[in-house]
């Protein structure tokens, strides 16, 4: 019994395999989902409030979509545009009932560790331009990719510094923080 079950591991084992090998000239298939390298792009939505002590804050809601290019893992650089709602409070703060602004800003994002053994990989991000017709902002962050290199759910954290057009003319200046949720890839 056990010379036959030998004799049928062995002939389960000895069968034909045909193995391909490349030839001279043949090209690999390019995969953009496995490069280092290559465009990118994020949508983003997320919530937050202007943290000033003394002051009535500022409840805001924004959504960006965020492009550029991935130079590598540890750096991108882009460009982006969004939407910026202010939910409330926005008279008494501001002094207008425009609750609408556009945001549009530079962008630089890349990764704290390697990303090739990990699914999820903490990175810093910063965007820095103006929201129309408000002002210049800052706004640098953390948060964490939750995913492949390129395809991958977002979650982060972002201090945001902002000057707020009045209507006088004048600006005044904020700081706020937001969370974000969003996808990249």
């Amino acid at each position: 019994m056990l010379l036959a079950i030998f004799c049928v591991a062995c002939a389960a084992q000895a069968q034909d395999r045909v193995v391909k090998m490349p030839t001279e000239g043949s090209k690999v298939p390019f995969n953009p989902a496995e490069s280092d390298k290559g465009y990118w792009c994020s949508i983003e939505v997320g919530g937050g409030a202007t943290t000033m002590e003394g002051r009535k804050n500022l409840p805001m809601g924004e959504i960006v979509f965020s492009n550029g290019y991935r130079i590598n893992q540890f750096l991108k650089v882009g460009v982006g545009i969004g939407a910026l709602y202010y939910i409330a409070n926005n008279n008494e703060v501001r002094g207008t009932t425009r609750k609408l602004s556009m945001p549009l800003f530079a962008t630089l994002r890349g990764n704290f560790l390697n990303e090739d053994t990990r699914s999820v990989v903490p990175y810093w991000t910063a965007n820095v331009g103006a929201s129309l017709p408000d002002g210049l902002f800052l706004t640098p962050g953390v948060g964490l990719r939750v995913g492949e290199m390129r395809n991958a759910f977002i979650i982060n954290l972002n201090y945001t510094f902002r000057q707020l057009k009045m209507p006088a003319g004048e600006h005044k200046y904020y700081s706020g923080i937001m969370l974000k949720l969003g996808y990249e890839f």
